[in-house]
């Protein structure tokens, strides 16, 4: 962490309740007391052998800040892990929270020069962009306006204090969930367990981490080729790959870790790897992977016009994609008209254009040979 900072000062912001909460959901048992200003809490080892901690409930004690940054360093202690680490989850609790380390010639200890601190932490941003999208929306390449649901996401995700060794950025990752009517909801620490691991969030920095994992095996494989080609319930955008390599992975030398530091207390539904290295060498195949998504798309047709039909299940619940009837004009300014197949998340931006007298502009494949549809593989509302 940077060092300036008063650590003891900083427990005045951490919630005593989430840090009882933190300890029971990670093995502390507590044990009853009559001073109803203090919670007792043990941490059994072997044998006869046991860690206690006096937590502070009452801030207006005159030593709060003192007990609560000994019982920190005791939970640390039997976690092996620092009191910075401790301290970054407690601040944020009810977080996943992924780690870029990256390490290469230009860093000095600690720091980094201005114009790779600025990509690192705007690829980081579209790193995890890409991800929502890909999951809420999934395409080989994502263009236009970000769904609402994603900004929602994004919004929410703060970037934690930066760490010594290399150069480390955190992203604080908040458990939100989207609802049936596609709301966006902020969960809390005393949120269901399954709610918060089977959330938005959880989704997002799964998907990150295998994302990483899958490529670099596939890499590692020599076998290249799926990765531009994925199947439909794994897909991954050109933006990934190209957010990836915004991370200063084309600079000779550089070694990228991304570490997930998942929450204690949502212990299920969490990917099998925390911790994956990329390095220099795997930028080529990525490069290439982008060329070849990119060129997909170039050889799709493109349409601009405006949606004169709408149609889709009645029934919202159960809603999941739409057709839309297209006019518009060709190369020889002709009108024609198009039926294409949108995506749930799609079709809800179709309906806002057709009520608003937007264009759309529309790049897919046309499928089936007498009633041509257009399969949508970008869709995009010109406002």
């Amino acid at each position: 962490m940077i060092y300036t900072i008063n650590l003891k000062d900083l427990t005045e912001k951490i919630n005593p309740l989430t840090f009882a909460k933190y300890l029971t959901s990670t093995g502390w048992t507590s044990f009853p007391t009559k001073k109803d200003y203090i919670k007792i809490f043990q941490y059994k080892l072997t044998g006869d052998d046991f860690y206690q901690i006096i937590l502070p409930i009452d801030r207006t004690l005159s030593d709060y800040k003192s007990a609560m940054y000994d019982a920190i360093e005791t939970v640390s202690a039997v976690e092996k892990q620092s009191t910075e680490q401790l301290m970054l989850y407690l601040l944020n609790p009810n977080t996943d929270i992924l780690k870029i380390r990256l390490d290469n010639n230009n860093i000095e200890t600690g720091s980094i020069t201005i114009d790779d601190g600025i990509r690192i932490y705007e690829n980081a941003k579209k790193l995890l962009v890409a991800t929502a999208q890909d999951i809420i929306n999934p395409k080989r390449y994502h263009q236009g306006r970000i769904d609402d649901t994603v900004s929602k996401f994004i919004d929410s995700c703060r970037f934690g204090q930066t760490e010594i060794g290399s150069y480390v950025v955190s992203i604080v990752c908040p458990f939100a969930e989207i609802d049936k009517q596609k709301s966006f909801r902020q969960l809390s620490i005393f949120s269901d367990e399954e709610q918060c691991a089977y959330s938005l969030t959880r989704q997002v920095t799964n998907r990150l981490m295998t994302n990483i994992a899958s490529i670099k095996a596939s890499i590692d494989s020599g076998d290249y080729t799926n990765l531009a080609t994925p199947s439909e319930n794994t897909i991954i955008s050109a933006n990934f790959f190209e957010a990836l390599m915004g991370l200063n992975l084309n600079s000779e030398g550089t070694n990228l870790e991304f570490i997930a530091q998942w929450s204690p207390s949502v212990k299920i539904n969490r990917t099998s790897k925390s911790k994956i290295a990329l390095s220099y060498d795997y930028c080529q195949p990525i490069s290439d992977t982008i060329n070849k998504l990119k060129e997909a798309k170039k050889e799709a047709v493109k349409i601009v016009g405006r949606i004169k039909k709408l149609e889709s299940s009645p029934e919202l619940e159960t809603r999941t994609s739409g057709k839309i009837t297209v006019v518009y004009l060709d190369e020889n300014g002709n009108k024609k008209s198009s039926v294409a197949s949108l995506s749930r998340e799609d079709y809800l931006n179709a309906i806002k254009a057709h009520t608003e007298g937007n264009y759309v502009e529309i790049t897919g494949e046309f499928s089936g040979q007498k009633n041509k549809i257009l399969n949508c593989e970008s869709f995009s509302v010109i406002e």
